[in-house]
């Protein structure tokens, strides 16, 4: 059977089941809010209430600096260690892992990943800028809605388990108290 997993990564890998959030905060930690124009200092996973699942496991926080600042125009971001190139990020350092498996040695390809408003996957989430990128990609994608989907690699070879790595930032455009999107990731595989 196909199965999706997503993790939050960090310290000790937390776990997004269907239900839970990944929660992106300002610099005081989990309900510290974001100010406008500014991005994500931290990422939490959240259950259904809203309650902390990653305290203790520091989960990633992968912050968008500039979209081509950086060497020979490439995107920069600050994922701990200072403004770096985007390209320059490891597997381990990425906000999200990603995996996909099945019993059988398959092929993935066609591999996307967006964010949306809930309702409609076409509609982007009103007042946020959200970018992504997948680990090597020297620039950010603003992923928001279908039509403007990160696509990631395909895969190089069959294997019952394959993984993406995908740094995330997010910054609100206007003031709001609390904004709600959805992910979408959608493959093909044989």
């Amino acid at each position: 059977m196909a199965t999706f997993t997503v993790t939050l990564q960090g310290t000790t890998p937390t776990a997004i089941g269907g239900t839970d959030k990944i929660k992106f905060a300002g610099p005081t930690g989990f309900d510290d809010p974001i100010l406008v124009g500014e991005y994500n200092d931290t990422t939490h996973g959240a259950n259904s209430g809203n309650a902390e699942i990653s305290g203790g496991n520091s989960p990633n926080n992968v912050k968008f600096i500039s979209q081509a600042g950086g060497t020979a125009g490439d995107s920069q971001g600050d994922w701990g260690s200072g403004t770096e190139d985007l390209d320059q990020i490891t597997n381990a350092e990425a906000t999200l892992k990603l995996n996909f498996s099945d019993a059988l040695s398959v092929n993935v390809s066609n591999w996307n990943f967006f964010v949306y408003d809930g309702t409609n996957e076409a509609n982007g989430p009103a007042n946020l800028d959200i970018r992504a990128a997948e680990v090597g990609d020297p620039n950010w994608t603003q992923c928001e809605g279908s039509g403007s989907a990160l696509s990631l690699s395909d895969s190089v070879a069959a294997a019952t388990s394959h993984d993406r790595y995908v740094p995330i930032s997010i910054s609100p455009t206007v003031f709001d108290t609390s904004y709600t999107f959805e992910m979408k990731f959608s493959l093909t595989y044989q």
